[in-house]
């Protein structure tokens, strides 16, 4: 039985892998998420920094910009 993910699911598992892809993470933890307005397939984060990214699952991958 399949569910649908909770945004905070969502949030957690591209957090991670956006770290994950860098050697030292300098954006600090999660202060904020959101979903993008007018594509909810796009989530958006913030981090302690207050750089954010949109992200967004695609066949080719999670892409972050």
């Amino acid at each position: 039985m399949s569910r649908t993910k909770t945004l905070k699911e969502k949030v957690d598992q591209y957090a991670e892998e956006h770290m994950a892809a860098y050697e030292e993470w300098t954006h600090g933890e999660i202060v904020d998420m959101w979903l993008h307005e007018g594509k909810e397939a796009i989530v958006c984060i913030r981090y302690e920094d207050g750089q954010y990214w949109h992200y967004e699952e695609t066949q080719e991958g999670l892409k972050w910009w």
